[in-house]
C-alpha cells in the first residue's frame, strides 16, 4: 500500500526532474525514486491534471505544473502594503549612478535599459527620471570592456530588458559573435514568447527571472501588481520545453505586510526550480538612504527559515545598497556567505566597510567557495596571490565575523 506521504515525494520528484527540459517516460522513470508502478501511475495523473505534457522530445512542464512545483507549504495571510523610497539623501545620487549603469567602479553586469512595464513597488528603477536604453553596439562595448576585466559571461539586464525588443536581439547577436563568451538575459516577467525564440536563435545561454510570488496573492503584496505572475509561468514553461535554460533568484524579504516564514518559503523554492543551483541569491527589501524596511529580527527568521529548508551546499548571497544596511548584515552573522556591494567603491564607508569593502577578503571567500574543500594559508596564498602574513591577518578577522573557520585540513566558509 502506498503512503500519501510517498506518493506527494514521487509528484514533486516528477515535477523536478522536468525542470531542466522534457523527458521521454522511460528515461523520467529512471530519473525518480520509487516503486515503478507508482512513477508511472504519478506520471499518468500530472498528464491528465494538466501539470505535464506529451511532446514530441517527451513530457514537459507546463505553467500550471510550474506553480504546483512551488506551491506554498501552507496557507499566509499577506497585506499589500504601500512603501515609500527616499527620493533625497546621502549616497542617493551615487546610487542612481549605478543602477543606471554610470558608476564606472562596477564591472558585472550590464544595464542595457532603465525602463520597465512592471514598476514593482520596491523597485529602484522608480526612482529614474531620465532613462538609459543602449543601443547593440553600446552594449558589445561595455561587453567588450568585462571581458577585458576577466569576465567569461556577460549578463544583460536593467529594469526589462526585452523592452528593448530587437535590439536586445542584436546585442546578444554581437556579442556572442564577436566575444565568444557566455550571455544570458536577467528581465522581468512579461517578456514575449516571439522574443524569447528570437534571443535563443541569437544564441543566449540562459534566462534570469526574479521569483516575486508563488500564487496570485503573494505576487500581488510582493510586487504591488497583479501583472506578471501568469506571464512569469507561460515564459519559464516554453524556455523549459525550447532548450533555453532558466535561472532564478529569489527578489526581495522584509517588505512590511509578507510574512517571513512566507519569504523563507519561496526562496528556499528556487531549489525545486533549479534543482543543481548552489548559489541563491536574495536581498533584504532595502531603501536606497534609509537602509532594510525590516529589522535584523525579521530578516533572521528569513535567513534561518532559508537556511532550514535547502538541502546540501547552498551558497546564500544578498546585495547591500547603501551604508544603513550594513549593520543589519553584520547582526545576520554568518547566515548570509557573501554580501555583494552595489555601490562599490562609490559608497562613503567602501574601505572600513566589514563585507565588500575589503577586497581581499572578498577574493580570499571567492577562492574558498570555489575549492569545495579546506585549504592552507600557504595554498590560499598561491591562490589569491595575497601574502600570507596579510591573508592570516584577514583569515582571523573573518574568523571573528562568523565567515570562515580553521579545521585540521585548512580553513574553510563556514
Amino acid at each position: 500500500m502506498t503512503s500519501s506521504s510517498d506518493a506527494g515525494r514521487v509528484r514533486k520528484e516528477v515535477l523536478r526532474a522536468l525542470t531542466k527540459g522534457p523527458l521521454p517516460r522511460k528515461r523520467l522513470m529512471e530519473r525518480v525514486r520509487g516503486n515503478r508502478g507508482l512513477v508511472s501511475k504519478t506520471v499518468n495523473e500530472l498528464r491528465d491534471e494538466g501539470l505535464i505534457e506529451p511532446t514530441d522530445r517527451g513530457f514537459a512542464l507546463t505553467p500550471e505544473g510550474l506553480k504546483a512545483l512551488v506551491e506554498p507549504e501552507r496557507r499566509f495571510e499577506y497585506r499589500d502594503e504601500r512603501i515609500e523610497l527616499s527620493r533625497e539623501g546621502e549616497n542617493l545620487e551615487e546610487f542612481l549612478r549605478v543602477i543606471k549603469g554610470e558608476s564606472k567602479s562596477r564591472t558585472g553586469s550590464i544595464v542595457v535599459t532603465t525602463r520597465c512595464d512592471m514598476r514593482c513597488k520596491f523597485c529602484y528603477y522608480n526612482l529614474v527620471k531620465e532613462h538609459v536604453d543602449l543601443e547593440p553596439e553600446e552594449t558589445l562595448e561595455e561587453a567588450e570592456r568585462r571581458v577585458r576585466a576577466g569576465n567569461r559571461e556577460i549578463v544583460l539586464q536593467g529594469a526589462s530588458p526585452h523592452l528593448l525588443d530587437g535590439d536586445l536581439v542584436e546585442a546578444v547577436s554581437m556579442i556572442k559573435e564577436e566575444l565568444s563568451v557566455d550571455v544570458a538575459v536577467g528581465t522581468g516577467p512579461t517578456i514575449p514568447v516571439d522574443l524569447l525564440e528570437d534571443l535563443k536563435l541569437a544564441g543566449l545561454d540562459y534566462v534570469k527571472f526574479s521569483l516575486s510570488g508563488r500564487t496570485p496573492e503573494e505576487w500581488k503584496a510582493v510586487t504591488g501588481r497583479r501583472k506578471g505572475f501568469e506571464e512569469l509561468w507561460e515564459a519559464v514553461a516554453w524556455c523549459l520545453a525550447n532548450d533555453l535554460e532558466v535561472s532564478f533568484v529569489g527578489g526581495v524579504v522584509g517588505l512590511p505586510g509578507i510574512p517571513p516564514e512566507a519569504d523563507a518559503e519561496r526562496v528556499a523554492a528556487i531549489k525545486d526550480l533549479n534543482p543543481g543551483k548552489s548559489v541563491i541569491q536574495f536581498n533584504p527589501a532595502q531603501d536606497p538612504v534609509k537602509g532594510p524596511f525590516s529589522g535584523p529580527g525579521v530578516l533572521r527568521t528569513v535567513y534561518e527559515g532559508v537556511r532550514r529548508r535547502v538541502k546540501g551546499e547552498v551558497f546564500l548571497k544578498s546585495c547591500c545598497v547603501t551604508p544603513a544596511s550594513m549593520t543589519v548584515f553584520e547582526a545576520l552573522g554568518g547566515l548570509v556567505d557573501k554580501v555583494v556591494c552595489m555601490l562599490g567603491r562609490e559608497c562613503r564607508e567602501y574601505h572600513g566597510c566589514p563585507f565588500t569593502g575589503r577586497v581581499l577578503e572578498q577574493k580570499i571567500l571567492n577562492v574558498l567557495h570555489s575549492s569545495g574543500s579546506p585549504l592552507s594559508v600557504r595554498e590560499l596564498a598561491r591562490r589569491t596571490g595575497i601574502g600570507r602574513a596579510k591573508l592570516s591577518k584577514r583569515l582571523r578577522s573573518l574568523e571573528r565575523r562568523g565567515v570562515v573557520e580553521r579545521t585540521e585540513e585548512g580553513w574553510r566558509l563556514r
